[in-house]
């Protein structure tokens, strides 16, 4: 199947679509993924920066772009200054009017860093956090084939199911923290798991980001799928997880809308036109035709609820 991708197909919702989770990187490269954004329905972006790198987005891209504020994770959890750095970060993401607080704590950062989501020594920044009433956004885990491969090793890696533990003390611990978790939670693998989430903690709330991995797994259980996003359409947020390197060309823009525009309005089974090295073989995206009202949630309102957007 041949894909020209400058012309979308005909999609059933036409109302404007917040892409909750990708990452801004130099003002150039940002435009061409936004452009690519904009022929496929989006109007608004909520793009992963430093806190610094606010002023030169905003003025470029004005009200199109919102702004989720990276922590800073090169400091180890015992470095002198690690409290007072990140305290500062959310201090300073209020005073710019960031949206939404980035963490990265899949297992290659804790094994490096020996730091968890429930590390004590983050307590005060989750209390400054919820404090400031901002949400966060956390990458928790990566595919189950990874940990057949990449985190195989039981000397450095924990097992899948037991690293959503510093995912749930947190939870519990900060209730009044609302918390978005990358990548379907890092287990749309799992769909069980992820319901038995949602329904245990109402301050957790899920982005579709991860266009090769969501896609590949949710169209192998189409029905599954279909079910769990209808069942908790109030707590699933649309991203596309782009990142705006200067080597990503339009076409890789393109190619990641029109998959998740697909995989959630149309009905068709069609090849994915994005290549998939974790797949066992040629990804087939399976159209969920998802009901209209799910979509506009989907799309549009969870994310200006989520993030306080206009």
């Amino acid at each position: 199947m041949s894909f020209n991708l400058h012309q979308p197909p005909a999609y059933r919702y036409s109302g404007p679509i917040f892409d909750a989770h990708c990452h801004f990187s130099t003002p150039e490269a940002t435009e061409r993924m936004i452009r690519a954004g904009e022929l496929y329905g989006v109007t608004r972006w909520v793009g992963i920066c430093r806190v610094e790198e606010v002023p030169a987005f905003r003025e470029r891209f004005g009200r199109r772009a919102a702004f989720t504020i990276w922590l800073d994770h090169r400091l180890p959890a015992d470095a002198p200054g690690f409290v007072k750095t990140q305290l500062d970060i959310v201090r300073q993401t209020l005073e710019i009017g960031g949206r939404c607080i980035k963490f990265w704590y899949k297992p290659e950062y804790n094994q490096r860093s020996g730091l968890f989501f429930d590390h004590p020594r983050l307590d005060p920044v989750f209390r400054a956090i919820e404090e400031a009433g901002l949400p966060v956004l956390v990458h928790i885990a990566d595919p189950d084939v990874w940990w057949r491969n990449r985190y195989s090793d039981p000397a450095k890696f924990e097992a899948k199911r037991f690293t959503y533990r510093q995912l749930t003390n947190t939870l519990e611990r900060f209730s009044r923290l609302s918390v978005l978790v990358a990548h379907l939670g890092g287990w749309p693998e799992n769909l069980p798991f992820l319901t038995d989430l949602l329904n245990r903690y109402p301050n957790c709330h899920l982005d579709t980001s991860g266009t090769k991995w969501i896609a590949r797994e949710l169209s192998a259980k189409p029905a599954e799928a279909r079910d769990f996003i209808i069942r908790y359409a109030d707590r699933l947020l649309f991203g596309s997880d782009l990142v705006a390197w200067d080597h990503a060309d339009f076409e890789h823009h393109c190619s990641r809308y029109w998959v998740h525009r697909h995989l959630y309005e149309r009905n068709e089974r069609v090849p994915s036109p994005i290549e998939d090295p974790d797949a066992d073989g040629p990804v087939q995206v399976v159209g969920l035709d998802l009901p209209d009202s799910v979509l506009q949630r989907l799309y549009l309102e969870n994310a200006r609820r989520f993030f306080r957007l206009e």
